[in-house]
């Protein structure tokens, strides 16, 4: 038998923490995105069009693949409070109803 040792509201803090790290590397990602332009920029030939292909054919998988992920996380975590919360106030009422 599973021992639930999570409140709803670690769970949901466990969902917000998610949200404000996507937050962060999106963030990151805009960074990087920079970076590798302003050094594409400076750089001519062979080797830059492969890096610069390379990495933007990895680019939508950092900006939209992984968000979709970690928002998805969170959602879950969202869920899983919720309907923890639900069950423990069903069972309580149970227990009030005799």
């Amino acid at each position: 038998m599973a021992q639930i040792r999570i409140t709803p509201e670690e769970l949901r803090e466990g969902a917000s923490f998610l949200l404000q790290k996507m937050e962060a590397v999106i963030d990151e990602v805009n960074e990087i995105k920079s970076k590798v332009d302003a050094v594409a920029s400076e750089w001519e030939g062979a080797a830059q069009n492969s890096f610069v292909a390379a990495f933007e054919s990895m680019l939508p998988t950092l900006q939209k693949d992984f968000p979709e992920i970690i928002e998805g996380i969170s959602n879950q975590l969202t869920v899983a409070a919720d309907t923890l919360e639900e069950a423990d106030n069903q069972i309580s009422q149970s227990f009030s109803a005799n």
